[in-house]
């Protein structure tokens, strides 16, 4: 499989290694383009002077013939991908909705190892790392995806606007890697029905880098404590209408548990065309080779005491990963005239996986495709500003799921040979019209078809129900408003009614009797949710997002992970519906810039400098209501009541900068529907600094993180019937590295 790496990337190599003049992204003129950091700016600065030297040479009658297709390029709408994080964040602010932006900028300023790491500041946003810092991400919006035991469900995880799920829902994290990410755009609850949007957690779009946002040379090289290495080497090319990029990187680490060792391999590519119309034509494509030992969960005594040890059953049975990811993606974006535009993209990929655990060793290939046309009309409507999408989903996924007995490590007896086939089908619309200069309604909806479908060889032991379930939602209506105080402060509401049915996973291990049991023995999760709040800025000194929500719904999936049989040393997961729940919750966001001019104020000579600092604060109330079982308890999963993260940084003009930080729980949480076990509270203190020397475009980045060495749940097994329900995260630990871009 190396060889075929090697092979995909020379490949991609050859394609985009076309002589890098510099270009202009496209559809923007040198006065709409915002200041950018990189790679991206010099290439545009580099295209100007090439274009002014020309019409210096041509006279003032050849300037006005090149000037005059810019300025037409630049009225027309951009693919989201090409705007600036400015641009984007203009788009993003008229939601009705929480929503966050989380920049290039952030990004580089942390160990960025995994999508969670890069996720701290956004509150209502809870990010783990079970069975390690590279791996499976534990990732939760408003308490979505509670019951997840292996990668992410309940949200909506996107790349460039367009769905990476599987049709049931399901996502992997894995093969992303944050080194490829120019920006992050988060959309809480119901706010991501802009991009079609189906999961009741919401949806976190990553935007990726393309020829325009990368230099012709980029590397980075970090390394830490745990035998944590990472390198990147990425490349940005453009020449006349033909941009491309293409990253590589390589992650390996021994981890600070036993039985831990992790190695990723990552590549992403992509090619671009820029027509003289406007439109474009751009191939993605994505590998990861995957290869992890997996130390499983601790109990809560261990956590406390000792949580370096593996669970003694996952060392004995070589629990472990390995899988290899390919994808490859097509999008064509089309302006039709002036305001409106057609999006249409495919994709397909595959994953191939071996996964040794202690109840089987899991192995079999998933293929999964989907495809999206989306309309988008920004012509005014009656002289006022007016904002229609509108789209068609589709998606599949077969599944081909093989389980055999785990002879401490090696291949035993067959106990499943099934197809999971799973279908998808969606239209939604969203129109946000400006009624006044000050007040803009959003009204939208959506409708959804589901098929989950199981057939095939489960064995007594292994039992896996068979058949198929169709799943219909209705119209799920959304309707809210901005309310424009002034241009820098806004305030939001919605009402919004939300539809989810269950994975394949869950369909296959329902809580029931096998006698019983089907695959239609779940029902689709519904809710409606009610959301407040208000963002801005005061002088550019100041910022706030604050909104409040509550979320009612029915027949929520919860993840009870049983014991197979008296006496057994490891649980499987199975799934109940509850019949009614309650997420309420505050999520909070302030900074402020607290000093300017540090040193001079002080008496000291020194570069212009200053001080600044914020905090994100989540409120998490979950629970269950009237539950015949549980009564009004806690939900359990990933979910502290209260979290506190805060940072000061001190930065000046000449490159260095310093960032003490303090990431608190300050009560413990329930990690079972009994809430008998609780999750001890924590507090994180760590330090980040760097320096970067402009002259060389050179970055040096310092970490010290966990610096009081305090033990701590990163990840929830929920309702684990062997009482191991926690993925301890790192101890203390120190990172460091470098960063060149020519």
């Amino acid at each position: 499989m190396k060889g075929l790496v090697s092979f995909a990337a020379v490949t991609i190599w050859c394609l985009i290694s076309v002589p890098t003049a510099r270009a202009m992204s496209p559809g923007k003129t040198s006065a709409a383009i915002a200041p950018n950091r990189g790679a991206s700016g010099a290439k545009r600065r580099l295209s100007s002077a090439k274009r002014a030297a020309a019409g210096g040479k041509a006279g003032s009658a050849a300037k006005k013939m090149l000037l005059a297709p810019v300025m037409v390029r630049a009225k027309r709408m951009l693919p989201s991908r090409l705007m600036s994080d400015r641009e984007a964040l203009r788009r993003l602010e008229r939601t009705p909705g929480a929503v966050a932006q989380v920049t290039e900028a952030h990004i580089r300023r942390r160990k960025a190892a995994n999508l969670g790491d890069v996720l701290d500041f956004v509150p209502g946003v809870t990010a783990g790392s079970r069975q390690g810092p590279a791996q499976d991400n534990q990732i939760s919006i408003r308490g979505s995806g509670l019951e997840s035991r292996y990668e992410t469900w309940g949200i909506s995880l996107l790349q460039d606007g367009f769905a990476l799920n599987q049709a049931d829902g399901l996502a992997i994290t894995q093969p992303l890697d944050m080194d490829f990410v120019k920006r992050i755009e988060i959309y809480k609850g119901a706010s991501a029905l802009r991009f079609g949007g189906d999961m009741m957690g919401g949806a976190i779009n990553l935007v990726s880098k393309t020829g325009y946002d990368a230099p012709a040379l980029e590397t980075d090289s970090e390394f830490g404590s745990y035998g944590f290495v990472k390198n990147y080497v990425g490349s940005g090319h453009v020449s006349g209408p033909w941009d491309s990029y293409l990253g590589l990187s390589d992650t390996e680490m021994g981890g600070f548990r036993g039985h831990e060792v992790e190695v990723q391999r990552r590549m992403f590519g992509t090619v671009g065309y820029t027509g003289g119309d406007g439109a474009t034509v751009r191939l993605d494509t994505s590998y990861l080779s995957d290869s992890e030992d997996l130390p499983g969960e601790v109990t809560r005594s261990e956590l406390v005491n000792n949580p370096t040890q593996p669970d003694p059953t996952y060392l004995a049975d070589r629990a472990a990963r390995q899988f290899d990811f390919m994808r490859g993606g097509l999008t064509v974006t089309k302006p039709i005239g002036e305001d409106q535009l057609l999006e249409v993209y495919a994709q397909f990929y595959w994953h191939d996986y071996e996964n040794p655990l202690p109840f089987a060793i899991v192995e079999g290939s998933t293929y999964a495709w989907n495809g999206e046309a989306r309309y988008l009309n920004h012509a005014r409507l009656f002289n006022h500003r007016n904002y229609l999408t509108a789209g068609l989903q589709y998606g599949g996924t077969m599944w081909k799921d093989l389980n055999y007995v785990n002879e401490k490590g090696e291949t035993g007896a067959a106990l499943r040979n099934q197809w999971d086939r799973a279908l998808a089908l969606g239209l939604y619309a969203e129109d946000d019209f400006d009624v006044t200069r000050k007040l803009g309604l959003v009204i939208g909806g959506r409708l959804d078809y589901a098929r989950r479908s199981v057939s095939g060889f489960a064995s007594a032991r292994d039992y896996a129900p068979t058949g198929a379930a169709n799943f219909f939602s209705g119209l799920s209506p959304r309707a809210g408003f901005v309310y424009r105080l002034e241009p820098a402060v806004q305030f939001f509401g919605n009402i919004s009614r939300a539809y989810q049915p269950p994975i394949l996973k869950e369909e296959e291990a329902p809580d029931e009797n096998p006698a019983t049991a089907s695959v239609g023995t779940l029902r689709a999760e519904r809710g409606w949710q009610f959301e407040t709040g208000a963002r801005g800025s005061w002088k550019k000194r100041f910022q706030w997002d604050v909104a409040a929500y509550d979320y009612e719904i029915h027949n929520e999936i919860l993840n009870f992970n049983r014991l197979p049989f008296p006496g057994a040393n490891f649980v499987i997961p199975s799934y109940i519906n509850a019949p009614r729940t309650r997420h309420t919750g505050v999520e909070a966001g302030f900074g402020a810039a607290l000093l300017r001019n540090v040193s001079r104020l002080l008496g000291f000579e020194g570069p212009p400098d200053r001080i600044a600092a914020r905090v994100a604060y989540t409120w998490s109330y979950f629970r269950f209501v009237n539950n015949p079982t549980y009564g009004n308890n806690e939900i359990p999963g990933l979910a502290p009541e209260n979290r506190i993260d805060a940072e000061v940084t001190y930065q000046n003009e000449n490159g260095f900068w310093l960032q003490p930080y303090v990431y608190t729980v300050p009560g413990g949480w329930a990690v079972n529907s009994l809430n008998t076990v609780y999750a001890p509270p924590y507090t994180l203190v760590g330090v980040r600094s760097g320096y970067d020397y402009k002259p060389w475009r050179c970055r040096l980045f310092f970490e010290a993180s966990n610096l009081t060495n305090a033990s701590w749940a990163a990840a929830i097994a929920p309702d684990a019937g062997d009482q191991r329900y926690f993925d301890p995260g790192d101890g203390r630990s120190f990172y460091g590295g470098i960063a060149w871009h020519l």
